[in-house]
């Protein structure tokens, strides 16, 4: 599916996954510590809607503005199948059901938002870089200010599938294999474009705290050292409930579901159980 949507749209059910590719430094950042090319997913709703986070917490939008969007690069269809099959109409009404009731309480799903709870989901190895390291800061900050029923975007959609009350509880909840180990190269940054997105999203009180008067612009050169980020990704993870760090996060034991706060869009990119759709 490309930008423009053209005749595509026509063929998307409710229930089916757009996985989002979008342009820009904080969604590059956010893709890469989701080990995915995307930095966003959604569920398709109902009559030309979409169901996704978004800057007020899980928000309904027109697909067809999504996909205007002139920050989209692409978008990619996925049909969720149980069984190998594609899902039947009691099964997405279920999907759309839970979609719907996730929509309280309200938080912040905005992008600085978006990165800091991919990166506080996993370990990278990051370049030795203090303006790197003083944007994740502020993500990471942003994210442990937000309300404890925060969800990635990627979170969302894996509970529309896992919780939703199709029976038994759990059967329509996408197979997330074990991933192999990332390949993605640390991306290029547009520095000039990155601190503008970060400051505008930064709370009035995470303004206040760096000096900023209303209006002003978050200027270019703020640094943090790692103890300062270690700090904020302790806060960030305390206020995610993740408790284990590294792979550890995402392991099965015995026949329970995986924690939702702990799938990438990396499981959701690999996942046999939402089949690309030809468009």
């Amino acid at each position: 599916m490309t930008p423009d949507g053209g005749a595509a749209p026509a063929r998307l059910r409710t229930g089916d996954v757009l996985l989002l590719r979008h342009r820009g430094p904080l969604a590059a950042l956010t893709a890469w510590f989701g080990e995915s090319r995307f930095d966003h997913a959604a569920v398709v709703g109902r009559a030309g809607y979409l169901i996704e986070t978004g800057s007020g917490g899980v928000i309904e939008r027109p697909l067809a503005e999504c996909l205007a969007d002139e920050r989209l690069l692409e978008a990619q269809a996925r049909r969720p199948l149980v069984a190998e099959r594609p899902l039947q109409d009691p099964d997405r009404i279920a999907v759309l059901a839970h979609a719907l009731s996730l929509r309280r309480p309200a938080f912040s799903g905005d992008p600085l938002a978006a990165l800091g709870r991919a990166a506080a989901l996993r370990d990278r190895e990051l370049p030795d870089s203090a303006p790197l390291r003083a944007a994740l800061r502020e993500a990471l900050l942003h994210t442990a200010a937000d309300s404890a029923g925060a969800m990635s975007a990627s979170e969302f959609v894996y509970r529309c599938f896992a919780e939703n009350p199709a029976q038994p509880r759990g059967r329509l909840a996408p197979s997330l294999p074990a991933a192999p180990p990332p390949t993605l190269a640390f991306p290029e940054l547009d520095w000039d474009s990155l601190w503008p997105q970060i400051g505008a999203w930064l709370r009035p009180s995470r303004r206040e705290a760096l000096g900023l008067a209303d209006g002003d612009a978050l200027a270019a050169g703020l640094h943090a050292d790692a103890e300062e980020l270690e700090q904020a990704l302790t806060q960030a993870r305390q206020r995610r409930g993740l408790m284990e760090r590294g792979n550890a996060l995402l392991a099965l034991a015995g026949p329970r579901l995986p924690n939702p706060k702990c799938v990438r869009m990396r499981e959701l990119e690999l996942s046999p159980s939402l089949q690309a759709l030809e468009m």
